[in-house]
């Protein structure tokens, strides 16, 4: 080897290690503001369960393997994250997981489990994010290059809705993480159309399946990659063989059937899960969302603007333009994913804003293109360099601030507002030990936990957990019942934004005549609720998945003000 060559490998190590040491910031980044609150909500000695109405869900697999059972027993979605669960926790805590099988309901050790258990499907959540953050980076470089990766890595980082449900134990994000390697490996199939890119895509995409079913969609982009091959412009290119494309649907069934494997084992039993998840997404389950919001597509188009801080999704139409303009074939599996994934979000009646989640990684990708020089080649000879560089430098510093900015409020927010902590505390204070405590329905994760087992009142009736039911003082289940309260009249009503605000907003008529009551019985407010409550953009509430964390909860009490 040659001094040139030396130099210049020793040039090529520099540059690499510079480009790692960019990427690790922008990792580290990602990870400060999702550790921020991460131990949010966590049972404790007020409350059994979790404040986040699904995490109970996670640990299903992990009490399964527990108990000897390989089967969840759960197939609302897919066993994969259900199954890694359990595996960190019988890693993390043998003897306590070894224990369960003995536990006595009622006793010590399940709270401790749920608490620790729920920690750790938060952290399993944590890592994947931060997984998606570099996976988003090395789309974007193989796509682009280095600074386009950085951008997207750094917009991913600071996008507010990924960065809140990245502390969540659930499904939502870990499945986007295999939904972006599935991108990843579309584009690595355009420029190789190996058996191993092949092999790979198709186990990313089972994977994203076996995490949330909907994460199948995954598949599209490397098919797509085999069509843009097959059938390339220049038509000279026909590695893309029948044997591939069928191999892909063939590996990613395998991948999900080797992690999800009860789901084709105890296939009754799923089916019963799938089926009702089915019509469940047919028919809806808040009547009140629903009326404020009867498009899914502009629904989730909202909440896509709104968990990218508003000026991303501009970036990413504008890369995307840029791209295209450039003749960037490796754009199209990345647009055919995007396409199919928001048609199908948009389609059922159930309006969560997690929905939206595999497609903020994807916007971050073709918004990173915005630094690319495919924008600088489009407008050459139409405007002045200059101009173009300031243009291109405000979108990215408003998509980098804009986003920065929403997320900063959520950790702020995160930090200073427990309303369960703050309503329980008035409670115990303004209500007598004989008095009464009026809720809508049976204690949630969207109450104060005036009852120690608050998981609503599937996991309130279950034998495991119904001996842990001890509330503050004696509940008066009122439903939106305006006559139900003038029976009872109970000491205290708690009023959430869940129950009320959603639906006076929808011009819900019970809910009307209900705070009618409220006020006719001389219930007043004792004190200031506080909460993400509205969209910025629309001014109608906010999804209620962005609202876990920020709950809005009024307590009214009879002759008291504050």
């Amino acid at each position: 080897m040659t001094d040139a060559d030396l130099q210049a490998e020793r040039e090529q190590r520099r540059r690499r290690a510079g480009q790692i040491a960019v990427l690790a910031i922008v990792v580290v980044v990602a990870a400060v503001v999702r550790l921020v609150g991460i131990t949010w909500g966590l049972p404790d000695e007020t409350h059994l369960f979790s404040y986040h109405p699904d995490e109970y869900h996670s640990l299903r697999g992990a009490f399964s393997l527990a108990l000897g059972d390989l089967n969840p027993h759960f197939f609302n979605y897919g066993s994969l994250y259900l199954y890694l669960v359990g595996a960190v926790a019988a890693v993390a805590h043998p003897e306590l997981f070894a224990s369960v099988a003995e536990a006595s309901p009622g006793g010590a050790l399940l709270p401790m489990v749920l608490n620790r258990w729920t920690l750790y499907a938060r952290i399993i959540t944590l890592v994947l994010s931060l997984g998606t953050v570099v996976g988003v980076y090395a789309t974007a470089r193989r796509i682009w290059g280095h600074k386009e990766g950085v951008a997207a890595g750094l917009l991913l980082a600071l996008a507010p809705l990924h960065v809140l449900h990245s502390r969540y134990g659930t499904v939502d994000v870990p499945g986007a993480f295999f939904a972006v390697l599935a991108l990843y490996f579309a584009a690595a199939m355009l420029d190789e159309m190996s058996w191993r890119n092949i092999i790979r895509a198709g186990v990313v995409s089972g994977l994203a399946a076996s995490v949330k079913y909907s994460g199948g969609v995954a598949l599209v982009a490397p098919v797509a990659a085999w069509a843009l091959v097959r059938w390339r412009r220049d038509g000279g290119d026909r590695e893309a063989s029948w044997s591939m494309l069928s191999a892909l649907p063939a590996v990613a069934f395998v991948a999900f059937a080797l992690t999800s494997p009860y789901t084709l084992i105890d296939w009754q039993s799923a089916w019963q899960d799938i089926s009702f998840e089915m019509e469940h997404m047919r028919t809806g389950d808040d009547p009140a969302m629903m009326a404020l919001y009867p498009n899914g597509w502009l629904f989730h188009l909202g909440n896509l603007a709104h968990g990218t801080g508003f000026v991303m999704p501009a970036a990413a139409a504008v890369g995307l333009v840029g791209g295209l303009a450039a003749r960037r074939d490796d754009l199209w599996p990345l647009i055919a994913f995007g396409a199919v994934t928001f048609v199908m979000i948009g389609g059922p009646q159930v309006r969560y804003a997690r929905y939206a989640i595999p497609l903020i990684p994807w916007v971050a990708i073709l918004a990173g293109g915005i630094v690319s020089d495919d924008l600088v080649g489009m407008v050459r000879g139409r405007l002045p360099t200059w101009g173009m560089a300031v243009a291109i430098a405000l979108v990215l510093a408003g998509s980098v601030l804009g986003a920065g900015m929403l997320t900063q409020r959520l950790l702020r927010d995160l930090v200073e507002i427990d309303a369960q902590a703050a309503t329980l505390e008035l409670l115990e204070e303004g209500v007598p030990q004989e008095g009464t405590i009026g809720l809508i329905t049976e204690p949630w994760f969207y109450h104060p936990p005036v009852d120690y087992c608050n998981g609503g009142v599937a996991l309130r009736a279950n034998p495991l957990w119904a001996p842990y039911r001890e509330p503050i003082r004696e509940l008066v289940i009122l439903g939106l019942d305006a006559e139900a309260l003038r029976e009872s009249e109970p000491d205290a009503v708690v009023l959430t934004g869940f129950e009320i605000t959603v639906r006076r907003t929808a011009g819900d008529r019970r809910a009307e005549e209900f705070m009618e009551a409220v006020e006719d019985l001389g219930y007043v407010a004792v004190n200031r609720p506080r909460g993400l409550a509205r969209s910025w953009a629309s001014g109608r509430p906010l999804a209620q998945d962005w609202l876990y964390a920020y709950p809005w909860i009024e307590v009214r009490m009879r002759g008291q003000g504050g």
